[in-house]
């Protein structure tokens, strides 16, 4: 066997084999064996008639085609182990010649990343005080929920709280179809929905709505902008809502430990503050993993983003993957083919696949661990909140996927937090932590983006060629 290979750019090699004919013969004579016993000659039973016949009913080029089908799985494991290559993914085979068998294998190989002097990044970092503007508006739905509604027979206005039915279409798919629910009467309410917000406004108890609308071209739902949008609306009950009165024995009820209305209020200071922090953290951290990734050097195979691209297309789509009319449907609603889509989102498959890559390599830098203890833990603290279910919580968590779920969560807070705790220095740039001697969890294994899904970089793993022609 002969093999010969050849670097390409973005992390790909190209080899050519070309296998000798002693071996060539012994895979068409291993062809035949497995054909023959196919192969119905009139006046002999299967597989018994004479060789050059059952050859000729065979046909030459059936037997070609299924002696590379023995080889070219063979002969790209052995020349890959031959030249000490990785493949992170399969290759791309192409025939060359069958006689003698030649084939070429474009093989992707895994990424390399350079984080830089990452222990020198910093990145500003803003705090933020709550307002009393957003405390007023927390107080106020207190007040909502411990309020009451009384109904009404007038037309509805702004903040009123609806019972009935609501259905919208757009070119023939549901985007909402609901009987006998009750929201409140709101622009926020229907924030994703043109026009219906003041269409719904003084409509009585017992009043239905038909209307088709056309959504803004500008509108912020892409899939809707400058489509009909059809409505049918029935409102079956207007009630308006009394807030519960801002006082001492108001702020009684809300919590049994809380003594006057400024105990109170005191305490929503210090919740909504906290929701400030971790809303500011999240935008921080990604902040900061896309100082990284702009200090970084990346080079990856080309099947790494189409691969990306999928994912993202899916996730996109909002359809169910496995059914096989998903990616037909996305394409008919984005109004562009398959290759234009793909182009489309192209910059921002790769943006995501470097930032999985550095956010792995970061972490294997670091030597960031998850222990067993940390994943106990994390399941116990989960289970302390959990008050009846914690017995299920337990049961959830205890087993291998439940697990494995945890280990990527706690992989990703502590590589964030790391990232946040050297990019945050004020002072001089943080210093390495020393090397574990444990066994540290894989840096391949996937970190969750900003979305909480996990972010996959590639894994290494032997594998098979197809064989294309």
């Amino acid at each position: 066997m002969k093999v010969t290979t050849e670097e390409l750019p973005d992390r790909q090699v190209k080899i050519e084999i070309e296998v000798d004919e002693p071996r060539h013969e012994q895979a068409m004579e291993q062809a035949f064996k497995k054909l023959a016993p196919q192969v119905k000659i009139k006046g002999f039973r299967a597989g018994k008639a004479p060789k050059q016949l059952i050859k000729k009913e065979i046909g030459h080029h059936r037997l070609l085609d299924e002696a590379m089908d023995i080889l070219v799985p063979e002969t790209y494991q052995e020349a890959i182990e031959q030249e000490s290559i990785t493949p992170v993914s399969q290759p791309a085979v192409e025939l060359v010649s069958h006689e003698p068998l030649v084939f070429t294998a474009m093989i992707p190989l895994e990424p390399i990343v350079d984080l830089g002097d990452y222990n020198a990044l910093r990145v500003p970092r803003e705090f933020t005080l709550v307002t009393d503007e957003q405390i007023d508006a927390a107080m106020m739905e207190l007040r909502r929920r411990h309020g009451t509604l009384e109904p009404v027979d007038r037309a509805a206005v702004a903040g009123d709280v609806l019972s009935g039915s609501l259905k919208a279409e757009a070119e023939g798919v549901d985007l909402v179809n609901q009987e006998d629910i009750e929201f409140r009467l709101s622009e926020e309410t229907f924030a994703s929905l043109p026009e219906l917000f003041s269409l719904v406004v003084g409509m009585k108890k017992g009043e239905e709505l038909e209307k088709t609308v056309t959504a803004p071209e500008d509108f912020a739902d892409a899939k809707l902008a400058g489509n009909p949008i059809a409505y049918n609306v029935v409102i079956k009950e207007v009630k308006e809502e009394i807030l519960a009165e801002e006082n001492d024995e108001f702020a009684k009820s809300v919590e049994e430990d809380i003594e006057d209305l400024a105990a109170l209020k005191e305490k929503v200071r210090a919740e909504s503050q906290k929701t400030v922090d971790d809303e500011a953290l999240k935008v921080y951290e990604t902040a900061c993993l896309e100082a990284l990734t702009e200090l970084a050097k990346s080079q990856y195979p080309p099947v790494m983003v189409d691969s990306e691209i999928a994912h993202l297309l899916e996730d996109q789509a909002g359809l169910d993957p496995r059914d096989p009319r998903a990616q037909e449907l996305y394409l008919s609603r984005a109004g562009k083919d398959e290759d234009e889509v793909k182009e489309l989102v192209r910059p921002e498959a790769e943006l995501r696949l470097r930032r999985s890559l550095v956010l792995s390599h970061f972490a294997e830098a670091e030597d960031i661990a998850v222990e067993e203890s940390d994943i106990d833990a994390e399941v116990e603290t989960m289970a302390g909140t959990a008050g009846e279910q914690s017995d299920a919580i337990r049961l959830i968590f205890g087993g291998e996927q439940g697990r494995d779920n945890l280990r990527r969560s706690l992989l990703t807070r502590k590589t964030f937090a790391r990232m946040v705790e050297i990019t945050g220095a004020d002072s001089k740039p943080a210093a390495a932590p020393k090397k574990k001697t444990k066994a540290k969890a894989s840096a391949k294994e996937p970190a969750a983006g900003k979305s909480g899904k996990a972010e996959k970089p590639a894994k290494t793993r032997r594998t098979s060629p197809r064989k294309t022609e």
